[in-house]
């Protein structure tokens, strides 16, 4: 993955979640992943659609995550507005349907 990704990319994640906050560089998100693949057992993305639009790149997933704690899922949608920079991500902006349903899966 860090060989699509700009050395200075970018991660913004809703302040509200456990991993959320800016995430910033490989080593960020490197951390952002080791954070959730400790809080989430499964993600599966069952469809996505994209749109594109010269550097900016949209993302709609349809997806169902499982808590790792609780064994909860989550049946939802997360939209991510992708920048693109000489050819690299340079930031990701995602943007959760239902935050709260997402927080009460991983607290049970």
């Amino acid at each position: 993955m860090a060989a699509h990704l700009a050395p200075d990319v970018v991660m913004y994640q809703a302040p509200s979640l456990p991993y959320g906050g800016t995430w910033r560089g490989h080593d960020g998100m490197e951390r952002f992943m080791a954070v959730m693949s400790e809080l989430w057992s499964e993600l599966t993305f069952r469809e996505q659609h994209y749109a594109v639009d010269g550097e900016t790149v949209t993302v709609r997933n349809d997806c169902v995550f499982r808590a790792r704690a609780t064994g909860r899922e989550v049946d939802t949608s997360v939209l991510q507005w992708i920048t693109v920079r000489d050819g690299l991500v340079s930031e990701f902006r995602p943007f959760y349907l239902d935050t709260s349903a997402v927080l009460a899966a991983l607290r049970g």
